[in-house]
């Protein structure tokens, strides 16, 4: 799953690196992006990509108002052409969800620390994901089974794509027709290291989430 990322990079950096026509959001830099929160997405109206801010955290149309239930933070690759929920969105609401990195928490023992996880130099990247507007803009990171390096930290990982398959991720292109072409993880160069249980609490956010830890 993914349940944390970062997103540092500078503004402009972003928007030459994503090719975004215009950005009238407020952007502030963050170390520790939680559930609930507010993300930087990438939504695509015929040849013009728009960054909006939406809450990360699907909320199903089928639930009711007031019913309490946890968000939608993440979608299964293997099945989100066939649950209700994703099904509705997957060829027609696809967004890039914009970020430097992740953390996972891995396992030793009685024992579990966050992982920081970056992709080659910590260059900024986009997650697949869905998004909806219904009751307010919402989005959920797509995952998939960890890549090999991963796997010890983790079974599964975000679908993070690369400049090419954001392209066709933000085509009309059915996801039928596209799923055999989404990059292969394994081709990935991946950086990692534990950080300290600092990034636990969504409360803590700067540069120290990533600092290496002892």
């Amino acid at each position: 799953m993914c349940g944390r990322f970062t997103l540092h990079t500078p503004i402009l950096d972003l928007v030459e690196r994503f090719s975004l026509h215009e950005l009238k959001i407020d952007y502030a830099p963050s170390y520790n992006i939680a559930p609930t929160q507010q993300v930087l997405t990438v939504i695509s109206n015929e040849e013009t990509r728009t960054a909006l801010n939406m809450r990360w955290g699907l909320v199903p149309p089928w639930q009711k108002p007031g019913q309490s239930r946890p968000p939608l933070i993440n979608a299964r690759l293997e099945t989100i052409a066939e649950k209700p929920t994703f099904r509705r969105l997957v060829n027609a609401k696809r967004c890039l969800i914009l970020a430097d990195g992740f953390f996972e928490w891995k396992q030793e023992g009685s024992v579990k620390y966050p992982v920081y996880i970056t992709v080659e130099q910590g260059q900024p990247f986009a997650f697949a994901g869905l998004w909806d507007n219904e009751p307010e803009p919402s989005c959920t990171i797509i995952t998939q089974e960890a890549a090999s390096s991963l796997q010890s930290i983790h079974h599964r990982m975000p679908l993070i794509l690369t400049p090419d398959s954001e392209k066709l991720w933000m085509s009309p292109i059915p996801f039928a027709q596209l799923r055999d072409s989404l990059p292969d993880q394994e081709k990935r160069v991946f950086n990692h290291y534990r950080v300290s249980t600092f990034v636990n609490s969504p409360r803590n956010n700067g540069p120290t989430c990533i600092v290496p830890s002892d």
